[in-house]
């Protein structure tokens, strides 16, 4: 069973990765786990665990190895992403490591009778999820949690137009090689392992000659780095059967921005029966808490 928690309402990372974090500690609302079946769409034989770093104040600045040179500290956020890849039939996902460690705590705590813990304090995570060569091969699926609904946007895998160069480093113990793309209103540098020969990547991120070990904008706002590779055969991977709202890249991005913006819609979506805990704080600066500070990762 897979278990979703929509959690800290208005604090989405509104980036087309939207982890539910961090922008702003002004209303958090923890809604009871709900209990998904998990589908078996196709086995990997990789799984690669990558550091994931954004800017939420893109008045800060963010250093090549991911360290904060300038601004607040609480303008750099961090995450932990799982991908999962390499099968026959090409299929991968995706997705966030903390919100797999979150709702696992979330149902240990509920199952044990109230077990007490402080949710506050647990592992931020996000509900995006990206499914490359799914439902079938070209095609890539990615899916989130907005407000109180699933949605759903299906794609053709992107086509980078990638520009491969002849510079070379190390990440990690792997020889890897530049390679350069425009895509969505970024440009973005990648560093691809050819001794890897998996034609896939953190996030969206594809079509190299080899897996693509780190890779980031070259504004230093978003950038993804491989921390852990390990090789097990056979591996499910799997998507939750819930009932999604099908949209298009637009269209998810504007709901995603209202949301964000406006996190009091989703009060009214929420069956008060559902909620288990809320908490409420205002910003000592007086600030709007909700004001975008920093463009989503995919500018449209």
């Amino acid at each position: 069973m897979f278990y979703a928690a929509a959690w800290f309402l208005g604090t989405l990372l509104p980036m087309a990765i939207s982890p539910a974090d961090g922008l702003c500690q002004s209303i958090q609302v923890m809604i009871k786990p709900v209990a998904y079946r998990m589908d078996s769409i196709g086995t990997a034989r990789l799984e690669c665990r990558y550091g994931c770093f954004w800017l939420k104040d893109t008045t800060a600045r963010m250093s090549p190895d991911g360290g904060l040179l300038s601004g607040d500290s609480a303008a750099l956020e961090r995450g932990m992403m799982l991908l999962q890849c390499g099968g026959p039939s090409g299929v991968s996902r995706f997705y966030s490591y903390d919100k797999f460690y979150l709702d696992s705590l979330m149902l240990a705590a509920d199952g044990g009778g109230g077990t007490a813990f402080d949710v506050w304090s647990l592992p931020s995570g996000t509900a995006f999820t990206v499914y490359k060569h799914f439902p079938e091969p070209g095609l890539m699926t990615s899916t989130d949690v907005v407000g109180t609904d699933n949605y759903l946007v299906e794609e053709q895998v992107p086509d980078f137009g990638w520009k491969v160069c002849d510079e070379w480093k190390e990440v990690l113990g792997y020889r890897v090689r530049r390679a350069e793309c425009t895509f969505r209103g970024r440009d973005y540098v990648a560093w691809f392992a050819p001794e890897l020969p998996v034609s896939d990547g953190p996030w969206k991120f594809c079509g190299l000659p080899g897996l693509i070990l780190e890779v980031y904008d070259v504004r230093m706002q978003y950038r993804y780095v491989l921390e852990g590779l390990t090789v097990k055969d056979g591996l499910r991977v799997e998507m939750p059967d819930a009932q999604y709202i099908r949209t298009d890249v637009e269209k998810y991005l504007r709901t995603l921005r209202r949301y964000t913006e406006n996190p009091m819609l989703i009060m009214s979506e929420i069956d008060a029966s559902a909620i288990s805990a809320v908490r409420v704080s205002k910003p000592a600066d007086g600030s709007d808490p909700f004001k975008l500070k920093f463009d989503f990762q995919e500018i449209l």
